[in-house]
């Protein structure tokens, strides 16, 4: 018989928790040309991504901070592919929240979310198979103009990799998370981490062929399935997706949306909030010394004379790195008008709105918008 999780305990309007310090133990910079990457970012997302929703746009590029993200994570790397991939970084953001919202409708039933899942994916799919586009909330001509850039850029084989990746994480992967969440597949913390990371849902698996396609080079399968290679790739893949889900949790479970560590901690193993939020930060921090210890490893090996094998594993930790200080910064996470002073751990108070961290400053736009909740 399947096992069913009770609900989500949720949070209380003003929830404190002591937030725990987790360790940095990997590097990430800025590109030098990050204010004109960002420039040329913008002006994609109000033209080809958005082009009929300025308000949406603006929503967008606040939230998301993706160029910045990108350019953390890629910061000595060609500024024009870069900039690639913060155009569909923020692509990926609006499809992961088109399906999110489809998945929570608070007002359908489990079997109606899923159809409206599957409907959604379904018309991704026959666009990308060159079928007519369906209406979407961004410009289907947004898809074609990356997919025609990273043509140029691409060898044919990397080309291939890239758009098969593109559309099985974007089509395949998403809709298989939204059928176990929905199917209450996910029952406990290893099946979780095991659909975020082997399978793919948080897109580790799709960044991994980004970042060949950003570094330009195209890595031997054989030495992708290594084994000291597949158990660094684990390591590295669950360090990119824990940060957020410590950050992420309160946005997502105030909307009714439990698909993170911490939730499933309080589900599936009855813990206080503050637990889990210990308990993933240890977690954190271990996947960081297994990555370290395991890279060591790899470059006394004969896996180091690998052509481009060790700068793609020192980029995934530029990446891991860049994802763990981006996830203290993103409004998406954290609210509208939010700002981030550098404060790492203390006492952090949570409402339906916002995370105010000690001693953030708000802006006057979020600090109308938590009035206007007060009221």
């Amino acid at each position: 018989m399947l096992k069913t999780l009770p609900d989500c305990p949720g949070l209380e309007p003003n929830t404190l928790v002591q937030f725990p310090r987790i360790a940095q133990r990997f590097s990430c910079g800025l590109h030098p040309d990050y204010y004109q990457i960002l420039r040329s970012h913008e002006e994609w997302v109000r033209r080809q991504l958005l082009p009929n929703d300025e308000n949406l746009a603006n929503k967008v590029l606040k939230d998301n901070l993706s160029a910045l993200f990108v350019c953390m994570s890629y910061y000595d790397l060609d500024a024009e592919k870069v900039l690639d991939i913060c155009d569909l970084t923020d692509w990926l953001f609006i499809h992961d929240n088109d399906v999110a919202v489809l998945r929570t409708d608070p007002n359908s039933s489990d079997g109606t979310r899923q159809a409206s899942v599957k409907k959604y994916l379904q018309d991704l799919q026959t666009m990308l198979a060159g079928g007519v586009p369906p209406e979407m909330p961004w410009a289907m001509e947004s898809i074609y103009d990356l997919i025609s850039r990273f043509r140029a850029k691409s060898t044919p084989a990397m080309f291939k990799r890239l758009v098969e990746a593109f559309r099985y994480y974007s089509t395949v992967t998403i809709g298989t998370e939204a059928s176990e969440l929905l199917e209450q597949k996910v029952t406990d913390l290893e099946s979780y981490m095991e659909l975020r990371s082997v399978g793919g849902s948080s897109a580790t698996l799709f960044f991994h062929v980004v970042t060949e396609y950003v570094l330009g080079v195209d890595l031997p399968p054989e030495v992708l399935s290594n084994e000291l290679v597949d158990r660094y790739w684990r390591s590295v893949m669950d360090h990119w997706y824990l940060p957020n889900d410590l950050l992420s949790f309160r946005a997502e479970c105030a909307r009714g949306d439990h698909n993170n560590a911490i939730c499933v901690l309080r589900r599936a193993e009855g813990l206080s909030l503050q637990e889990a939020l210990d308990k993933v930060a240890e977690m954190i921090d271990l996947c960081q010394d297994d990555a370290v210890r395991l890279f060591a490893e790899i470059q006394n090996s004969a896996l180091a004379e690998v052509p481009g094998l060790l700068r793609t594993l020192e980029t995934f930790q530029h990446i891991g790195a860049a994802n763990q200080r981006w996830s203290y910064m993103a409004p998406r996470y954290h609210g509208d008008g939010f700002v981030w002073n550098g404060v790492l751990t203390g006492d952090v108070r949570l409402t339906p709105s916002h995370t105010f961290f000690p001693d953030v400053p708000l802006s006057a736009e979020s600090v109308t918008s938590t009035r206007s909740l007060q009221a």
